[in-house]
């Protein structure tokens, strides 16, 4: 009697694990924020009235589900990971400037999808960012299509390039950016006696680069705001990115040219090149990244000086996707370090307890 109401307990019980708090979201939660926030930046290609850009995502985001559904037919395997392909098919079109011919988009996406996907790394969590390698193809291909450096040997010297390409139709000026410009003048940047140029705000809020992930910065600002506060991604290779990135920048990116030494335009190199978005949304892919504290913070200093020493002080139009195969290339070998040194603990601490077990049988004979 007694057991057939433990087993009748037994049975009712559940297990639950409520009482567990999980400190890092899931991979499916984190995909579903990427898609999100990636598909805002398409509705800003459509509130500002550029359809050509919406066009090239949409076909390069079609590239990259078509090669998943043919991979399911071909291999005959579940077809997972269908969020991660959608978000790898809309950075393509991101990257690629509105002007690329719609099928070759597809194309380039399409292929590079479906060999990182079944042929070469089989999985879609690869040491190597599929995006940027389809962006590095679309430009041995068809790199007219692509914009060219604004920068030259002539502004480098300058203390603000940057106010040069403004001042010069660069970068568009938009109504509100006056107003909003002598507001912070006058209430914010008075504390520290400095002031900003109108322009800024305008660039800010939309370069109007034919590259779409180069445009957005304010919202690729808050998005990274979204993406770093619940502990998505480690903030270390980010922030000694954009730190050791900046400050190259500022001291050096003059006085190479001519001019002085630490008048550089960080703003510029901020603002273009799509820096802030890549920070975002590449530089942190799913298996590119190191395992430790300290091999982030190398990542992240080298991927910087690597940056430096490729994009410069701004507006190249693929050196950041060269940058993010460098970073990744790094991160192989930091991470081929981190598991031999892994391998060097777990085998001390082995013969450690091994030497003590044995000590301690000895003893009890």
């Amino acid at each position: 009697m007694k057991n057939k109401l433990n087993e009748k307990k037994l049975k009712n019980t559940r297990i639950s694990v409520k009482p567990f708090v999980y400190t890092i979201p899931s991979i499916s939660s984190v995909s579903i924020k990427f898609l999100i926030l990636l598909a805002l930046q398409v509705i800003m290609l459509l509130i500002t009235g550029s359809f050509r850009a919406v066009f090239v995502v949409t076909v390069s985001l079609t590239g990259s589900i078509v090669a998943a559904i043919l991979n399911y037919y071909i291999k005959k395997e579940a077809l997972y990971n269908i969020m991660n392909i959608a978000i790898q098919g809309m950075l393509i079109g991101l990257l690629l400037p509105e002007s690329y011919p719609l099928p070759m988009v597809f194309v380039i996406s399409f292929v590079t999808i479906i060999i990182s996907r079944s042929v070469v790394f089989k999985g879609i969590n690869n040491w190597i960012n599929v995006p940027a390698i389809a962006v590095i193809i679309a430009w041995y291909i068809g790199n007219a299509y692509f914009p060219q450096f604004a920068v030259s040997s002539e502004l480098l010297p300058l203390k603000n390039s940057s106010v040069y390409l403004i001042q010069n139709g660069y970068f568009p000026t938009y109504s509100f950016d006056s107003p909003v410009t002598a507001f912070l003048n006058k209430y914010i940047f008075s504390i520290a006696n400095v002031t900003i140029p109108e322009g800024f705000i305008s660039a800010m809020w939309d370069t109007n680069s034919i590259i779409p992930a180069f445009r957005f910065n304010l919202l690729t600002i808050v998005s990274s705001i979204i993406v770093f506060s619940d502990n998505s991604f480690s903030v270390i290779i980010p922030a000694s990115f954009l730190a050791i990135y900046t400050l190259l920048v500022r001291l050096f990116a003059s006085y190479f040219f001519g001019g002085t030494i630490n008048q550089g335009d960080m703003i510029l190199a901020l603002l273009t090149s799509g820096i802030l978005f890549s920070t975002v949304f590449l530089i942190q892919w799913y298996g590119t990244i190191p395992v430790t504290v300290i091999g982030k913070l190398v990542l992240g200093i080298l991927s910087g000086i690597i940056a430096f020493a490729i994009i410069g002080c701004g507006t190249s139009p693929v050196g950041i996707a060269y940058t993010i195969i460098c970073s990744n290339i790094i991160c192989m070998f930091i991470r081929i370090f981190e598991e031999k040194k892994n391998e060097l603990t777990a085998g001390k601490v082995i013969a450690k307890y091994s030497a003590k077990i044995a000590a301690e049988t000895g003893a009890q004979q």
